[in-house]
């Protein structure tokens, strides 16, 4: 800790986390991601079937299929959500993090807004849902973004280890014994 203005303490900026933190969080995201991903696209299917489906007419059975999908997939992405809670992520992760967690709650909240049309009958619930699903779009292309500035810098902290390991060696050689 250092002394600021006016001789008040301020706190030293955190330490760089290490190239092995950044990268085990990164591969720990991984199968969240692909589960995730996965589970991101029969949400997206279903529910473009179920808006087909809104053009039918049948309040009451759209009405029933939006709460139901609501809750199953709702479930399934309070799930992620918290796989990706318990994750620890390094400092210099923390907008990723941020980012893939509320591209999660933007899903968990389109959900939601279909369970709400389930309980209300009232279907403007599913423009609601639309809404929060492009919302997780602009999540995770702020994500996607934010993940290959991580990767890119986890490249070059470890070819910049690689070049020091490689000096190593030539500069044994030539120091005397």
């Amino acid at each position: 800790m250092s002394l600021g203005y006016r001789g008040r303490p301020v706190a030293a900026p955190p330490p760089a986390s290490s190239a092995r933190a950044i990268a085990r969080y990164l591969v720990g995201l991984r199968p969240i991601l692909a589960d995730a991903c996965q589970t991101r696209n029969d949400w997206v299917r279903r529910l473009g079937i179920l808006i087909q489906e809104a053009h039918s007419g049948d309040v009451g059975r759209v009405a029933r299929g939006s709460g139901a999908l609501g809750r199953e997939f709702g479930d399934l992405f309070r799930n992620t959500r918290s796989r990706i809670d318990l994750l620890g992520p390094p400092a210099e992760c923390d907008v990723c993090h941020a980012s893939v967690r509320a591209w999660a709650h933007s899903l968990l909240g389109s959900c939601e807004a279909l369970a709400e049309v389930g309980r209300s009958g009232q279907l403007h619930g599913l423009r609601v849902a639309q809404e929060r699903l492009a919302d997780a779009r602009t999540q995770a292309h702020r994500f996607n973004d934010e993940y290959a500035r991580l990767s890119q810098e986890l490249r070059r902290r470890v070819a910049t280890a690689r070049r020091r390991m490689d000096r190593l060696p030539s500069q044994r050689q030539h120091s005397p014994s």
